[in-house]
């Protein structure tokens, strides 16, 4: 991925709050699921080896259910793509439809599990699930791959690439100029440009951590309706897409 070296200092900290949010609102929708539904809708590697688990002990009926979870994350990257397609050509509130879709399945999914807890669960999971493909699709369209919320392995693997690369780069500032060598690029770590991708990918775990407790802690006091604060977080990207700070420039990769 090739980005134009002159995007400026006030697009790349809007995308990364909006990557940093979006990160958080995936850590906490997936954290109320599971502790609403005992069901991890956003890891889709884990759906599908339950699938497989559940074929092979004979339980036809996790294994629909494993699927159906499946087919519901891709119908989300579909619809999301589809949107995207139909707005190509607007330079601000392109991501309006998809993130409009998004509120409306999570406020739906908050006040019918809140007011109607028994009715209907399998659906309100699979709506969740959509909603987590919707905006992992959406998310990875807007970065240029470099960003998917909604999971962390890839993050993970890449933050641990990032330490050694950046333990080589210390190492070599010692070698130049002893301490004083390795100290200044200590120092040089929050601004050296060929280390931007290794701070957002710290923050995107961070965030996805913070938004996992937050969501937790809230669930257990209000209960799904505490999914209204993640379309909350989504109506604020949706003032960001609109405002003159937002850009479709990805952040680049290292």
């Amino acid at each position: 991925m090739h980005v134009s070296e002159d995007l400026s200092s006030r697009s790349r900290s809007a995308f990364f709050t909006l990557a940093l949010l979006l990160a958080a609102i995936a850590g906490g929708v997936n954290a109320i699921a599971f502790f609403a539904f005992e069901v991890r809708i956003s890891h889709m590697t884990g759906n599908v080896s339950w699938l497989g688990e559940s074929f092979a002990r004979g339980r036809a009926d996790n294994a629909m259910e494993a699927g159906f979870l499946v087919v519901a994350f891709i119908l989300g990257a579909v619809a999301s793509e589809a949107l995207l397609e139909l707005t190509r050509q607007r330079s601000r509130g392109r991501y309006i439809p998809a993130l409009g879709v998004e509120i409306a399945v999570l406020g739906l999914v908050a006040l019918v599990g809140y007011y109607v807890p028994e009715a209907h669960e399998t659906l309100l999971v699979r709506c969740l699930a959509f909603s987590m493909g919707l905006q992992n699709a959406l998310t990875t369209r807007v970065s240029g791959a470099v960003v998917r919320p909604t999971h962390l392995t890839g993050v993970l693997t890449d933050l641990g690439i990032q330490v050694v690369r950046v333990a080589v780069w210390l190492r070599e500032g010692a070698e130049r100029a002893g301490v004083r060598g390795l100290l200044e690029r200590v120092a040089g770590l929050p601004t050296e440009p060929k280390f931007e991708r290794a701070r957002l990918q710290l923050g995107l775990a961070l965030s996805f951590v913070m938004g996992s407790i937050v969501g937790s802690y809230l669930f257990l006091s209000f209960g799904t309706l505490v999914l209204l604060l993640p379309c909350v977080g989504l109506m604020v990207v949706i003032a960001m897409d609109l405002s003159t700070m937002a850009t479709h420039t990805p952040v680049p990769s290292t």
